[in-house]
């Protein structure tokens, strides 16, 4: 039976959080995405990694309000990414729309290299998902190649907003 604090506060009535309760929860997480997929062949890593997530994810839900006001380098690394993102898909949109209405050659030319920006683009969203997966402990390792993809995309869309104006 989980040990409880013999204190008076709010959290005195939580049972302590151990990393065996934690494993036993991922491992539960993990087997059910494996049914879900009528146990159909798959990759054990990314059902583990998704079932972390995910159980990462319902224990921030049910942190102490004055828990989930804190917000952790990593969601605050996150946030800024999901905005960056979002703001660069909507550059984008707008790059496309001035490729429509330029000339034929410049069209031909930037609309190479559009599918490289969309290549670009595709591999920020991979490391922002590789991000979400990993856990607090674990975000470090994922940092370097999300900056990196983040670079390449950021001057990637200035190169070719320049060429458009």
């Amino acid at each position: 039976m989980p040990k409880r604090h013999a204190e008076s506060s709010p959290s005195a009535n939580k049972p302590e959080y151990t990393p065996a309760m934690h494993r036993e929860m991922v491992a539960v997480a993990a087997y059910y995405r494996a049914e879900r997929r009528g146990f159909a062949p798959g990759d054990p890593t990314t059902d583990w990694l998704e079932a972390e997530a995910e159980i990462g994810h319902r224990l921030e839900q049910s942190a102490d309000p004055g828990e989930s006001a804190k917000t952790s380098p990593k969601q605050a690394f996150q946030h800024k990414l999901e905005t960056q993102l979002k703001d660069w898909e909507a550059k984008l949109e707008q790059l496309r729309a001035k490729a429509k209405e330029a000339k034929d050659d410049i069209r031909a030319e930037f609309e190479v290299q559009l599918e490289g920006l969309t290549a670009k683009q595709a591999v920020a969203q991979e490391k922002l998902q590789e991000l979400r997966q990993h856990g607090e402990w674990a975000w470090e390792d994922v940092k370097g190649g999300a900056d990196k993809a983040w670079k390449e995309l950021r001057e990637a869309i200035e190169r070719a907003a320049s060429r458009l104006k």
